[in-house]
């Protein structure tokens, strides 16, 4: 087939820049979910900081993950998603109420 199944095959750079399989789109993946999961389980204990620091560091991780050309278009999406955690924790914790008042919030300041 003259070299045709070369050309099918998915390859990409992983972190180091090394041309790696589907490694690095998993790998990725994984990391901001991992930075999600620390980021709803922060806003649940009302550590503020701590929740800053995952938003900050996922900017960080970004363009690591999908490329420079993409980080924008991604990070709208996290702060889009971040977001929403911070309204389904608020109402999870303060009620529905919540989202007409933020008067003693403990996610949202």
């Amino acid at each position: 087939m003259n070299g045709s199944e070369n050309k099918l095959r998915y390859k990409a750079r992983a972190f180091g820049g090394e041309i790696q399989g589907h490694e690095r789109p998993a790998l990725g993946s994984a990391l901001l979910a991992l930075l999600l999961f620390f980021e709803v389980a922060s806003a649940i204990a009302g550590a503020e900081t701590v929740f800053f620091a995952t938003i900050v560091l996922a900017w960080l991780v970004l363009p690591a993950v999908v490329g420079f050309k993409d980080v924008l278009d991604a990070g709208c999406l996290f702060m889009l998603v971040s977001l929403g955690v911070v309204v389904v924790v608020d109402v999870a914790l303060h009620g529905p109420g919540a989202l007409l008042t933020c008067w003693g919030s403990s996610v949202l300041p």
